[in-house]
């Protein structure tokens, strides 16, 4: 599903996540840890656990993943479901690039692994 030009984009650029809450209010927020698992899945670490981390749990189908290659200007709209982990293999791993990047991030709440379910654009 992702073509190698989508991988690049997501890999180098900084990746937004929209949400929808049981109310219907969109969220939309940076993802700096967005990283590419294969061609049909992301993960990113849930570091500080908040609003969107709520919608993902209240509403996982609800996930549009949005990145710009500033350079090309080529824009990449993702929809997908969600799968919060909050342990095991997969969580380890993101918690480690978390750490690996020497920012002062707390340790994240939960790695989200998103199953894309259809390329927009």
């Amino acid at each position: 599903m992702l073509t190698p030009e989508m991988k690049k984009i997501i890999s180098e650029q900084l990746s937004l996540i929209v949400t929808v809450s049981k109310e219907g209010q969109p969220n939309v927020a940076p993802k700096g840890t967005m990283r590419v698992l294969n061609t049909e899945e992301l993960v990113y670490a849930e570091i500080f656990g908040g609003t969107t981390l709520q919608n993902i749990l209240d509403n996982p189908e609800a996930i549009i993943v949005v990145a710009v290659d500033r350079e090309t200007k080529k824009l990449l709209r993702l929809r997908g479901k969600a799968e919060v982990i909050k342990e095991g293999e997969l969580y380890e791993k993101i918690t480690k690039q978390v750490e690996e990047t020497k920012r002062s991030f707390p340790k994240p709440k939960a790695a989200i692994k998103i199953k894309i379910t259809e390329v927009i654009s």
